[in-house]
């Protein structure tokens, strides 16, 4: 395959542009639309990222003949809706987390993608992050001894989306927009656990900061595996000064720590502070460490480099990133929920 692959970007905001960031550096590929209802996001992206045929929705985007793959970068509840025209209508589909908001959408999600035969990427960029993939080889050749306990976490001091206010549009609260990260590389790394106990806050009132969130800003899931790991969750809004994703892993020969976000190697003190360190960050000034690479770290770029190779050269998919993969994500997450109201483990399996 010669020509490069036309992506076709849905959500000219925050994660479609930093998508069009890293399409453009990849040589297979070409960003040949967008669309948004925001006029003012239309321009700015194709300002900021070339001139390409501008669409108000997803039926301007799927009529556009150049179009071979859209990259889903709208709210949450409009994933599966979208992912679900693009493949009926022949298109190849890479979608940001989650699948779905509903268990429902997601498992319509699977059964159109097993009809159809396009291709569905379910965008965990924690399967991808350089540092997690090398925690993962040491892990599998026994570097730490059989593991035991595991901690993954993503949390920051709140989302600026109105979408994600709302349980209709988002699914939930903090478990489901950022917490899902870690269950995702969990999923990867041990599989499907066999049951889950989650305590979460209950949302507006009862929330520690975020009192105007319909959802949980502070949530926490225990995922029991078969073997006897367990895996410890979080996901919160409560969390100044800059986004803080961490991974760790303790087995009975030896420990493993990631520091995706607050682990530069870069130190910077500014007086007057500087243009931008880590993603949520509210100031620079003082003493920072900013992020070199926020795609590249944070596993984005390796994450569409091998989203495309699958699409053009018909590879085979890493498993953690299929449509059945996004619906079993959202099951642990939708149990982790129903655990937190019924105040009791619940069984997977």
């Amino acid at each position: 395959m010669d020509a490069r692959t036309g992506i076709g970007i849905i959500g000219a905001q925050f994660a479609g542009r930093f998508h069009a960031q890293i399409w453009e550096t990849l040589p297979d590929a070409e960003v040949v639309a967008v669309a948004d209802v925001s006029p003012e996001a239309r321009e700015a992206f194709c300002r900021d990222y070339g001139s390409v045929p501008a669409y108000t929705d997803l039926t301007g985007l799927l009529a556009d003949p150049n179009v071979e793959v859209v990259d889903v970068c709208v709210p949450n509840f409009l994933h599966a809706q979208m992912a679900i025209r693009a493949m009926e209508t022949g298109r190849h589909v890479i979608c940001e987390k989650p699948a779905a908001t509903t268990l429902a959408d997601a498992e319509q999600v699977v059964e159109v993608q097993q009809r159809t035969g396009r291709r569905y990427c379910y965008a965990e960029d924690w399967i991808f992050a350089p540092a997690l993939v090398r925690a993962e080889r040491i892990i599998r050749e026994g570097g730490i001894g059989r593991p035991l306990f595991l901690k993954g976490k993503e949390c920051h001091n709140g989302s600026h989306s109105p979408f994600a206010k709302t349980i209709e549009y988002c699914g939930g609260g903090s478990l489901i927009h950022v917490g899902i990260h870690s269950i995702g590389y969990f999923f990867h790394l041990l599989g499907m656990p066999e049951r889950v106990t989650g305590c979460c806050n209950g949302g507006g009132a009862d929330n520690f900061v975020h009192k105007d969130f319909e959802g949980e800003d502070w949530a926490l899931g225990v995922l029991h595996y078969p073997n006897g790991e367990k895996a410890l969750v979080e996901g919160n809004y409560i969390t100044t000064g800059g986004m803080d994703d961490s991974m760790e892993a303790y087995g009975t020969e030896g420990v493993i720590k990631v520091d995706l976000t607050f682990g530069s190697p870069l130190s910077v003190f500014s007086k007057n502070g500087i243009s931008y360190a880590v993603e949520k960050a509210e100031f620079t000034h003082g003493w920072t460490r900013p992020a070199v690479d926020e795609n590249e770290s944070l596993g984005y770029k390796d994450e569409l480099t091998h989203f495309l190779d699958c699409v053009r050269n018909d590879t085979p998919q890493v498993p953690a990133t299929t449509a059945e993969a996004g619906f079993a994500v959202l099951r642990i997450v939708e149990a982790i929920y129903r655990s937190h109201r019924e105040e009791r483990t619940i069984a997977l399996t």
